[in-house]
């Protein structure tokens, strides 16, 4: 299962959107400096201990509760695929129609 939250760090100047595969603890997330910060302007995905790859989506989708993510050639190599999919389960702040609000809104 893939469990997936919006976390907002005003310590840390950035907001998020984690994936989390509770089986195996693989991490996705798609992170962008809060408004003011060096690099709002852009978003960027990691696994949460890696660098950020900025710009590493080339398209993404959702059909009902899959997420469906293309990624750039080195986005590719971090997470070992061209493109990620899986079912989102949210925890219980937040809906799956909320998740996917705020990742068209991060990759803007």
């Amino acid at each position: 299962m893939i469990l997936a939250s919006y976390e907002r760090h005003p310590d840390l100047g950035c907001e998020a959107i984690v994936f989390i595969d509770d089986e195996s603890s693989a991490c996705f997330q798609i992170q962008r400096d809060l408004v003011g910060g060096p690099r709002a302007d852009e978003y960027c995905v990691t696994t949460g201990a890696s660098a950020p790859v900025y710009g590493g989506i080339t398209q993404w989708r959702r059909r009902d509760g899959v997420f469906e993510f293309a990624l750039t050639r080195r986005a590719a190599r971090l997470f070992g695929d061209e493109v990620l999919s899986f079912e989102v389960t949210p925890t219980s702040d937040v809906t799956v129609e909320e998740i996917a609000e705020h990742v068209d809104r991060l990759l803007r």
